[in-house]
């Protein structure tokens, strides 16, 4: 490569153009068969019966056809313009178009073209120059096809290539991507690598958008493998500390085997670029076990091409892939995602907008969404991107739990990963949960021409219950109001008509505003027994007295002790009213044969129509109640006056 001591004559006429030396290369793509290659046109392109400008052309195919090809082959000369005058007289034998065998098209075995108007399949083309190049125009050069330019900046400590700013900033200017490098020159600073590294870093003024810098080792010095090892590590690793940039590393084949000892280290170190020089081969050999398993990243193939714009020779070099971005310096990208905070409702959707910023950074970059909260569902996907921005959409399901999730967005390509945090709030959507209003019998109150029930009911809410409203209907007629105690009350008492079926709704309102539906509780009539009715039992014992104060203006008593009335019914609640008084006493209370506590009657003043005792089922059922008279010394009078029961 240093044209300080490689040949300064002009070159050898080969009859080729750059192109053609690039065809000759093989392309990336698996052969289908032993020795078959990829390639693709440059510009349209003969296809002949033979190696021959005089054979018959069997069909032209457009720039950018894939074809296969079996060998390459001499023939006639042959000439084209082909992003350029090319010219030589290589051609390739062709087997496949496409996908399509020529057997089938053509009806033989391979038909011809001109091999310099092909490029290997998969590949950047471009070359690398020094001052012995000349003047160059980069423009040309761009119009050929190339892609990218390494120009020598330094050697050893204090020599700068006279063109290495010129060809630099032409580069630019052209469109080229473009970076330096550094002839190493162990064998006059054995000593002194860092020298030479600092050296180097002066003069290139290497900034992003440019590709890696590169170092060129190929004098050998006289220090072991060793040392000339350990001046590499050196080397390199003051290049990166100065720039951030890991150096591509130039040689050939046989100076690495030889000279740094085949040598996997500065592969495995993250030295990962490999631009190995190997000419006139369909493929390069790449020391240090395939560079630890990465390959060659540039392949200098040729040593003497011909590109439009060049006066003469020019190294000739490829790029193992269609983007340069992994081997540009600053190239990077920043993902942002937006909005910054939003809130979503229990039930509802949501989205991200997911813009991404790039700087000389071209890869797809696949995008990942994580901390979405369970219960959230995506809509859409993120699949790699490759413009500026994208979107995401994502449900939130109806038991997501309320709360603040921080949501990070991470891009990743090229080994790099950048994130983007936003947050989530899902609020309250739902409404509460409401539990039925439940009408029950209580004791302690008074019964008239209606008789109290005590409705009770209860709601659940993440955003907890603001306040209920609480409706009644009576014979199925329209809904009416009832008024609570206060908005957050869970219970009400009503006074129920007997013999009219009664129903309650109520509703329940969060903390956030959301209002339930009414739900209704269970349809009830009150039904009021007398004491004389039939369905009431006495043992003997017990007295009938009137009394207009009491129920239906007569009620029965007892003062025997074991003395009892029993009353078998069907209903979901039951109440015992009676009379209370100074000189009333005790009495046991029995369920269903099942004793359920004592009940004094006392109070310091008479009480009529009292309900003393109640019990409550949750569904319609038949069953009994026993009132017991325990003979209370000094008070042993229980009454019975009626009986109420609420039938569902």
């Amino acid at each position: 490569m240093n044209r300080l001591t490689h040949r300064r004559s002009a070159p050898v006429a080969l009859g080729l153009s750059l192109l053609v030396a690039i065809v000759a290369l093989p392309a990336l793509a698996s052969p289908v068969a032993a020795g078959w290659r990829d390639y693709t046109a440059n510009c349209d392109v003969n296809l002949r019966a033979s190696a021959s400008t005089s054979a018959a052309v069997l069909k032209v195919i457009p720039a950018g056809t894939t074809v296969t090809t079996s060998s390459e082959v001499s023939g006639d000369s042959w000439s084209a313009d082909c992003n350029g005058t090319v010219a030589g007289k290589r051609w390739y034998a062709i087997v496949r178009i496409g996908n399509t065998d020529v057997s089938t098209l053509f009806g033989v075995t391979q038909v011809y073209a001109a091999a310099g108007l092909f490029r290997a399949t998969g590949t950047l083309a471009g070359i690398d120059v020094s001052r012995w190049q000349g003047p160059i125009d980069y423009t040309k050069v761009k119009a050929a096809g190339m892609s990218f330019v390494v120009a020598k900046a330094t050697e050893g400590i204090g020599y700068l290539d006279s063109a290495w700013t010129t060809n630099r900033s032409q580069a630019q200017s052209a469109g080229l991507a473009v970076t330096g490098y550094h002839f190493a020159r162990p064998d006059l600073n054995p000593t002194d690598p860092v020298g030479e590294a600092d050296w180097f870093v002066s003069q290139l003024g290497l900034s992003p958008g440019m590709l890696v810098p590169a170092l060129d080792i190929e004098r050998a010095g006289s220090m072991t493998v060793a040392a000339r090892q350990a001046w590499v590590e050196a080397w390199l690793a003051e290049v990166y500390a100065k720039t951030g940039a890991r150096p591509m590393i130039y040689t050939s084949p046989a100076f690495w085997k030889t000279y740094l000892g085949d040598t996997r280290q500065f592969a495995d170190e993250g030295y990962t670029v490999l631009w190995i020089a190997h000419w006139f081969v369909n493929s390069p050999t790449t020391p240090a076990s395939n560079w630890g398993g990465k390959g060659w990243t540039f392949w200098q193939y040729d040593d003497c091409g011909t590109v439009p714009g060049i006066g003469g020779c020019v190294d000739m070099d490829l790029f193992n892939g269609l983007d340069l971005t992994r081997v540009t310096f600053g190239a990077d990208f920043k993902v942002a995602a937006g909005p910054a905070s939003q809130s979503v409702e229990q039930g509802g959707s949501g989205g991200l907008s997911v813009s991404i910023d790039r700087d000389y950074f071209t890869l797809p970059i696949s995008l990942t969404v994580s901390g979405l909260p369970s219960g959230v569902t995506a809509t859409t996907t993120l699949a790699p991107v490759s413009g500026g921005s994208t979107s995401y959409s994502f449900s939130v399901g109806s038991t997501t739990p309320v709360g603040t999730y921080p949501v990070t967005v991470s891009g990743t390509a090229n080994g790099l990963t950048r994130t983007a945090t936003t947050s989530l709030v899902v609020t309250d959507g739902k409404p509460p949960t409401v539990v039925a209003p439940f009408p029950r019998l209580y004791a302690g109150s008074v019964i008239g021409s209606t008789t109290p029930v005590r409705s009770s009911w209860s709601a659940t809410d993440a955003s907890g219950i603001a306040g209920y409203a609480l409706q009644h209907q009576v014979d199925g007629g329209a809904w009416s109001s009832v008024s609570l105690t206060g908005p957050l009350a869970t219970s009400a008492v009503e006074s129920l008509s007997f013999g009219h079926t009664q129903r309650d709704q109520v509703q329940a309102t969060d903390g956030v505003g959301n209002a339930s539906a009414w739900t209704a509780g269970p349809r009830i009539t009150p039904q009021l027994t007398q004491q004389w009715s039939t369905a009431v039992r006495y043992t003997s014992g017990w007295r009938t007295v009137s009394a207009t104060y009491a129920s239906g203006g007569s009620l029965k008593y007892a003062t025997s002790k074991g003395v009892y009335a029993t009353y078998t019914f069907s209903g979901s609640a039951v109440s015992w009213i009676t009379y209370r008084g100074p000189n009333r006493g005790k009495a046991a209370v029995y369920i269903d044969g099942s004793y359920k506590g004592t009940i004094d009657l006392y109070a310091t003043k008479y009480l009529a129509r009292q309900v003393a005792y109640a019990y409550n089922w949750t569904a319609n059922g038949t069953h009994t109640i026993r009132i017991v008279c325990l003979g209370t010394a000094g008070r042993p009078r229980v009454d019975i006056d009626a009986f109420v029961r609420l039938v569902r």
